[in-house]
């Protein structure tokens, strides 16, 4: 499949048709061969039967076959103010953390897992302890992106470890935008044995408590 006869948004605005799902993001190479979709679907019906219906949609419509490896489905809950919520179930976990110090300059590397979906965030800048702490905020950031399916921005405002009674603990305050405004997202963590894991898994308790959809997608 080198050349494809319809636009990408004509493929996601169909599957976007399908019963229960939110928004649908379609990545392709350079060659026009799907390598990845993204499907954000309510509660409800198994991922498995989400993802025979986009491989039925593909098909049918637009004669495109894809491998059901390529397809990625997170599910979410419609809460009482008529927004979602990620499922608990599939909420993105912490799995692997790495930070490489060269020449004063930081790379740090975070790994999450959501259901059997391995996802990478990379950031990169000063060594300073500070900014490190900020560095692993950005990955975890970065890491969440194909679950945003690049509809909302996050904004590191700040983050730091800091001393509750007898317990040190991570904080993060992050900004959420949208096309309806901005939105305040604080998270906490204890730290228990490493600050570093500690601000990535304060960074998922601030963005997993409420991760915004448009209703309109």
């Amino acid at each position: 499949m080198s050349e494809t006869p319809y636009p990408i948004n004509e493929w996601e605005q169909a599957l976007k048709q399908i019963r229960s799902v939110v928004a649908a993001r379609i990545n392709v190479n350079n060659q026009g061969e799907i390598e990845e979709v993204h499907i954000l679907a309510k509660s409800g019906r198994a991922p498995k039967q989400i993802v025979r219906d986009v491989e039925s949609i593909l098909v049918a419509q637009f004669d495109l076959q894809i491998d059901h490896k390529k397809i990625s489905v997170a599910q979410v809950e419609e809460d009482e103010e008529g927004t979602f919520a990620i499922v608990e179930s599939k909420r993105p976990k912490l799995v692997g953390l790495t930070l490489r110090t060269v020449h004063g300059m930081a790379e740090v590397k975070v790994e999450l897992l959501t259901g059997d979906k391995l996802m990478e965030g990379l950031a990169e800048g000063p060594s300073s302890s500070r900014n490190k702490l900020r560095l692993f905020v950005d990955a975890t950031l970065k890491a969440l992106t194909p679950l945003t399916l690049d509809k909302f921005l996050f904004v590191t405002e700040d983050v730091g470890i800091t001393q509750l009674a007898k317990q040190q603990i991570a904080l993060v305050s992050i900004t959420l935008i949208a096309s309806e405004g901005e939105q305040s997202l604080t998270g906490c963590a204890l730290v228990r044995n490493d600050d570093r894991e500690a601000v990535v898994k304060a960074t998922l308790d601030a963005v997993n408590r409420k991760l915004w959809f448009l209703r309109n997608n």
